[in-house]
């Protein structure tokens, strides 16, 4: 009866209210017969549980089509480019997250109301009182509404950062200061280090020039190739006949037999290109130059005016272009080519 009376207490507490209806009747052994039931009854359901009814399962809302549609809208208003299927399926995942972590602190809450709610019928139950069938109430799940998602947040303020003046200058004083003795502390190199160095930059050179001048030989076989062609255009042209040949002036013959002593010259000379004669360079490229302007000047008149309407006139013609346009090229790539010209500076031969 001790043991009864002190979990009594303890579960209780100290209830100094004196109830006039114990004075008037008494229970035997000093005990209230309504505690007496009652204190087994505390220490059945403090040592064991009832079975936990099943949880009702929760059902989440999802994300609608209409909502995203939303969504794209504000994105699209917005100049950003629209959600890919990845992001529209992490905003739908975030949904429902929402929801989930809503209903957990509403049965959390839900928990404690009751938890406080029971410890107060405890201490104030009244005698005539009859504990009711416990139901379980309908989860319901809180409602979470979509707009969160379809705000797009707020873009935070673009963050400049300030120096003072006197700190970046400072800084670039101390920056300088440490390049500087780096520098000094760097180990000074030997002289035969800068041979060597000097060395291998030599030949590295040299290597970048025998590359340079393996490509150059292709180059000296076109060039040859195209000014055999312009010779041979170039005599072409002057050996094509005349319409009235008892009337054309003397000067259209003497710039015949210069076509043919230049169509000559340069069949030769190109051929110096491939076997690289760099005495002959020069000489060659006045040629190429010389020919072209003497073909193109008094050729046209000569032409148009007598040679037009002869036999043979669409050979002449074709002579006539191809001497200027191959010269052209030629006089290009003795000039111009880096490849040609590294080619030239071989010294490997025999005509240097």
């Amino acid at each position: 009866m001790d043991d009864q009376r002190s979990l009594e207490e303890q579960l209780l507490g100290d209830m100094t209210y004196d109830d006039p209806r114990k004075a008037a009747q008494p229970a035997a052994g000093g005990i209230d017969p309504r505690l007496a039931g009652a204190s087994a009854v505390t220490l059945d359901d403090m040592t064991t549980s009832a079975p936990a009814a099943p949880k009702p399962q929760m059902r989440f809302q999802e994300l609608t089509d209409d909502q995203v549609a939303i969504l794209q809208q504000q994105r699209a208003a917005k100049g950003q480019p629209p959600y890919t299927p990845d992001e529209i399926a992490e905003l739908k995942a975030e949904f429902i997250e929402r929801q989930r972590t809503a209903a957990m602190q509403q049965a959390m809450a839900e928990q404690a109301a009751a938890q406080q709610q029971a410890a107060a019928m405890l201490l104030s139950e009244p005698e005539d009182y009859s504990q009711p069938e416990k139901k379980e109430a309908p989860k319901i799940l809180p409602e979470v509404d979509a707009s969160s998602l379809l705000e797009e947040p707020a873009p935070e303020p673009e963050r400049k950062v300030v120096f003072n003046q006197e700190d970046l200058e400072a800084a670039k004083k101390q920056a300088a200061k440490r390049a500087s003795e780096a520098l000094t502390e760097a180990p000074a190199k030997t002289e035969e280090d800068q041979k060597r160095a000097r060395q291998e930059l030599q030949q590295l050179r040299a290597q970048q020039l025998a590359d340079l001048a393996q490509k150059g030989f292709m180059v000296s076989v076109i060039s040859t190739i195209m000014g055999v062609f312009a010779g041979v255009a170039t005599i072409l042209f002057s050996m094509g006949s005349y319409a009235e040949p008892d009337s054309v002036p003397g000067i259209f013959h003497f710039f015949d037999k210069f076509y043919l002593i230049a169509g000559a010259l340069l069949i030769l000379l190109s051929i110096t290109i491939v076997t690289r004669v760099k005495k002959l360079k020069g000489f060659t490229t006045f040629m190429f130059v010389i020919t072209a302007l003497t073909v193109f000047i008094p050729g046209i008149v000569e032409l148009l005016s007598q040679k037009r309407g002869a036999p043979g006139f669409g050979a002449t013609a074709a002579g006539y272009v191809l001497s200027i346009v191959l010269c052209i090229a030629v006089t290009v790539n003795i000039s111009s080519s880096d490849k040609l010209s590294a080619y030239y500076a071989q010294s490997d031969i025999m005509y240097d």
